[in-house]
């Protein structure tokens, strides 16, 4: 079966897809200056996780809140967000990232001219959130000029959807200024705990494998089990070329490509995606990814430990900044690939 090039999700479980730039289902908040993008919701991952892009320009804080059960994640693209978890804040630019697991109060603000950041919803299914408050968008890339008056068009519906969604608002948290980074960014913490997490852009422990240079942002450490994000460099001009093919029983994948081509190989179909094409690859799929241009830059979301543990356990650690010269590739350590297999319940094909 081929892999469809859709404008927005399929909204069945089992199909692989690929969204082209500045698609998706396509909602505005009222009264806001952004547009969220629907990339991979939870009728696709049997509630496992959604994908939402996000782009708009300078707008007010959207409001201090938590959620009960909820983990959001917050990975600038373009342009600079802030972002808040409980008593820190900081400005992200592009490649920046921060995790906000629930009972976290948070908040997020769009601090330029053309932001785009990218998250992921943990549980899949919280993102009707965004239906039930939002109307259907379908400009080029997000609203300016809505005048309309809040109380008439946008409050009554959030206060319905504090008793539909997992959604608490903490008005009485005094607003306070972004704060310098201070270091504490530089790498993972290894746990899951209120308050979350920044991690700057390439920031962390970097492993190699093959021709691909492979960066957590989130593993299930982090998560308590329920996702990774990982970021992954490669090109097509070094190390091992032999693709990877599994095929994992439970764990869904999204791939989102930054910059570059990405080759994608799912049950015998192959599609290329380039800069900001969203692919998705639903569990129970014999698939593999390979770089096709001498650079390229992908995240890649998973529920549970995907494809990006694979790589890390299977590489060494590499302390370059970017991906190696054309004869310094590494083989991956495949005697480590059987208890990992069990564990994420994958096999390789």
């Amino acid at each position: 079966m081929p892999i469809e090039t859709l404008t927005t999700p399929p909204g069945k479980t089992g199909q692989a897809y690929v969204i082209p730039c500045y698609s998706g289902e396509l909602w505005t908040i009222p009264t806001s200056n952004s547009t969220m993008r629907l990339l991979v919701s939870g009728k696709e991952t049997d509630n496992a996780f959604a994908v939402v892009g996000t782009g708009g320009t300078f707008d007010k804080p959207i409001g201090f809140h938590f959620h009960k059960e909820a983990h959001d994640v917050f990975l600038c693209l373009k342009g600079r967000i802030n972002v808040w978890a409980n008593d820190k804040a900081r400005s992200l630019y592009p490649g920046d990232f921060a995790s906000v697991p629930p009972g976290t109060i948070h908040q997020y603000q769009i601090d330029a001219a053309h932001a785009e950041f990218i998250g992921l919803i943990i549980p899949g299914g919280w993102e009707e959130f965004f239906r039930f408050i939002g109307e259907p968008y379908s400009g080029p890339l997000f609203p300016t000029n809505d005048k309309r008056n809040p109380f008439e068009v946008l409050i009554p519906k959030l206060m319905a959807a504090t008793e539909k969604f997992d959604m608490i608002p903490v008005r009485d948290k005094a607003q306070f200024d972004p704060q310098p980074w201070d270091g504490s960014e530089n790498k993972l913490p290894g746990v899951c705990e209120n308050g979350g997490y920044y991690l700057k852009d390439g920031a962390g422990e970097k492993y190699i494998v093959g021709n691909t240079v492979v960066r957590p942002m989130a593993t299930r450490k982090e998560t308590n089990g329920r996702f990774s994000i990982y970021e992954l460099q490669g090109s097509k001009l070094n190390g091992d070329r032999k693709a990877l093919t599994v095929e994992f029983a439970e764990t869904h994948h999204a791939i989102f490509t930054v910059e570059g081509v990405l080759k994608l190989t799912v049950d015998g179909s192959e599609v290329m995606t380039t800069a900001s094409e969203t692919s998705f690859v639903p569990a129970g799929s014999k698939w593999s990814l390979e770089v096709e241009s001498p650079w390229a830059r992908v995240y890649v979301f998973a529920n549970g430990g995907g494809v990006g543990e694979i790589f890390t356990t299977t590489g060494t650690k590499y302390e370059g900044v970017a991906v190696p010269g054309i004869e310094e590739g590494k083989a991956s350590d495949t005697s480590k690939l059987k208890d990992l297999a069990e564990e994420l319940k994958f096999i390789v094909i």
